[in-house]
């Protein structure tokens, strides 16, 4: 094929990442395959892109490794069946999207290149990522398996050929008989050798430990025998290398314990992440933590089962909106008994803070100028802050990419919070603790880089609360925080009620649309209705002059207000019978949802019309009948039930005098 060929891909199908099989149809038809991480990196393979190709929609696979260094970030996938030509480096330039390992998702659209011998896909414009996106679609889930051999399988040399199909994904390095020994030590890297060599000229594998790890991990003892090394199989000019992730990629680890996080549970409890389990002993000598604060106590300290995990009781006296550090020693390892050099510390947000003062203006942005409405918690512009936060909340929306929206049903104003791609997926009505980061995406205030979900059952869902669309829509900075607005209601359950749908005309199943409040014949302020996403959330089609309820959350998109609906039930339509004339300007007509078992069949008269509302099979046959004779002008709505119809395709006919006006409708009945 030729250099810049476009791959036109359809029918994404999520089923693909658990085998070879491809996300999506391949364009041009003559192709038996559809495109996936094995079409790129199997030149033999049909279909084959190459250098500098584009491939539009649907490459994935399950994260297999983060690159997060500043030089450069991205992260590794693989197909889930693990294999040969299932590997492949996803380069995301200066973007660090929050997935995390075990996630399955789906990078479009993306240019297949080569950089340095090693396989990748980055973005159409190939630095910047500003035009890649990466979709979450499944929280963690099991690592493809990891391809085993021996030194000879994967040494060093550029010319072993044999380890090139491996490019990119998980490898494990195992011993023949003794174990591995490093046998020569780099300032980012070592080579270990099997000890079964013991003369001659031996297969080296060489390890590099900087690239992946954040932070670096040191180099060990020259001599150090290990029983397997493991990461990625990567490609440079001067051969192949096996890339560490973490600590966890050796054993046994040479390195003492290292704080890998910590956050807060509640406001007298503190949790302490370590990368690898450590003894019992040192994890609960209290005396082995402290705080920040003047006089703050740590008062115990608990294993978890996991073994690397500790929960610290604390009394420290602060408040929300604070920042409190602990600071860790002396904790022993326990796969190789070595104890932590010196003091780590881990600064984060204190206690359990509530939604409503992570939503809460920063004082120091509505002082600015120009006025900035944006959180305490978040970092400069539109990156994370980099202390975690932790926050409870029912679970209100699940929309698709891993977008869930959360609220604390206690404050009646900015209880409501986008959270992106939490580690475990959340179920809508049930309440949460997390922990993440927080960050204004697009100005909109974001849970990001979350790292602790506990699901405290079904909760009572939160009242959607009534406004009007003149005030949900207003996104004006209140630098005196003395007027209700948008703001004070972002990413919380909303309603507005009778409202006017200002489409043009009889829109597609699950369109976005404008609505107004009333006056109708002389409106103002308009709101926009969005399916998330472009979602099949729901299916409501809009028509013009219909007045409803709409239910959802609001969000900000693109500079506006905007409200997304989460399903049909969130549209109420009123079949209003006394609308006065003039009110209306053309006859609409709708129904949904579709396909459904019950169908509402919505029409609007701009005038008193003779009409006839009948359902026809496809035969022409009439099926039944909803209204029949003159009617005056006004709003109505008819369910129809399929009847003794059976399931199947109908047309759903309105006449309006001399007008004709069809549906095609699908009864599941």
């Amino acid at each position: 094929m030729t250099k810049a060929a476009t791959w036109i891909l359809s029918a994404l199908l999520l089923t693909a990442l658990v085998a070879m099989p491809a996300l999506a149809g391949q364009y041009p038809p003559t192709c038996a395959d559809s495109i996936s991480i094995w079409n790129i990196q199997n030149p033999a393979a049909p279909c084959h892109p190459v250098d500098t190709d584009t491939v539009w929609v649907g490459i994935g696979g399950v994260v297999t490794a983060l690159d997060t260094k500043t030089s450069g970030v991205g992260f590794y996938m693989q197909l889930s069946g693990g294999g040969p030509y299932t590997g492949i480096n996803v380069f995301t330039a200066n973007t660090i999207w929050p997935v995390a390992v075990g996630d399955s998702v789906i990078v479009r659209p993306s240019k297949v290149a080569e950089y340095g011998g090693e396989t990748e896909i980055a973005a159409l414009d190939g630095s910047f990522g500003a035009n890649l996106k990466v979709y979450k679609v499944l929280g963690p889930t099991a690592l493809p398996p990891f391809y085993e051999g021996t030194t000879t399988d994967f040494n060093t040399l550029a010319t072993n050929t044999a380890l090139e199909p491996y490019e990119c994904g998980l490898g494990k390095v195992l011993p023949r008989g003794g174990p591995l020994r490093v046998a020569r030590v780099y300032f980012d890297a070592f080579s270990v050798v099997d000890s079964a060599c013991t003369s001659g000229i031996c297969d080296s594998v060489y390890v590099n430990i900087t690239t992946l790890p954040n932070p670096s991990l040191g180099v060990p003892p020259l001599n150090t025998a290990l029983s397997y090394v493991q990461g990625i199989v990567s490609q440079s000019a001067a051969g192949y290398a096996i890339k560490m992730r973490d600590d966890n990629d050796w054993y046994p680890s040479v390195n003492p314990p290292v704080v890998a996080d910590a956050y807060a549970i509640k406001d007298d409890s503190v949790r302490v992440v370590f990368d690898k389990q450590v003894t019992q002993a040192s994890a609960e000598n209290a005396g082995n933590y402290s705080l920040a604060t003047c006089g703050a106590i740590v008062n115990s300290a608990t294993l978890e089962p996991n073994g690397s995990c500790v929960m610290l009781n604390i009394t420290n006296g602060l408040g929300h909106g604070v920042q409190e550090t602990v600071n860790v020693s002396g904790v022993v390892a326990v796969v190789n008994g070595k104890a932590m050099v010196g003091i780590m510390s881990r600064t984060f947000w204190n206690g359990l803070t509530p939604i409503a003062d992570i939503q809460a203006p920063d004082p120091a942005g509505l002082l600015a100028d120009p006025c900035l409405d944006r959180s305490l918690f978040a970092g400069v512009g539109s990156a994370a802050g980099t202390e975690k936060v932790t926050y409870r909340g029912v679970c209100t929306a699940a929309f698709p990419g891993g977008l869930y929206y959360v609220q604390d049903a206690s404050s009646p104003t900015r209880a409501g919070l986008a959270t992106y791609a939490p580690i475990t997926p959340l179920v809508v009505g049930h309440q949460y603790l997390l922990v993440a980061n927080i960050q204004e995406y697009y100005e909109e205030t974001e849970a990001v880089y979350n790292v602790y979900v506990r699901d405290e059952g079904v909760a009572t869902p939160p009242t959607p609360v009534v406004q009007t669309a003149a005030v949900l829509r207003d996104a004006t900075c209140d630098a005196s925080q003395s007027i209700t607005n948008g703001e004070d209601y972002e990413g919380m359950l909303v309603r507005m009620s009778w409202v006017m749908s200002l489409a043009d005309s009889t829109l597609l199943p699950g369109y976005g649309f404008d609505v107004a409040d009333p006056p109708y014949s002389a409106y103002t302020d308009s709101l926009h209705i969005r399916n998330v996403q472009s979602s099949a959330g729901w299916t409501y089609a809009a028509v013009p002059d219909m007045l409803l309820d709409v239910t959802g959350i609001l969000t900000y998109s693109f500079g506006t207000m905007q409200v997304a609906p989460r399903f049909d039930s969130d549209f109420v339509d009123h079949g209003a019978l006394d609308v006065p004339p003039g009110t209306l300007s053309k006859v609409s007509f709708s129904a949904y949802p579709n396909p459904a078992r019950v169908t509402k069949v919505s029409f609007a008269l701009p005038k008193q019309s003779v009409v006839d509302l009948s359902v026809y099979d496809l035969s022409g046959r009439k099926v039944a009948s909803l209204a029949s004779g003159s009617m005056p002008a006004g709003q109505y709505t008819r369910d129809w039930d399929g009847g003794g119809a059976g399931a199947g395709v109908y047309f759903v006919r309105l006449r309006v005098d001399s007008e004709t006006y069809n549906i095609r409708t699908v009864s599941l009945k």
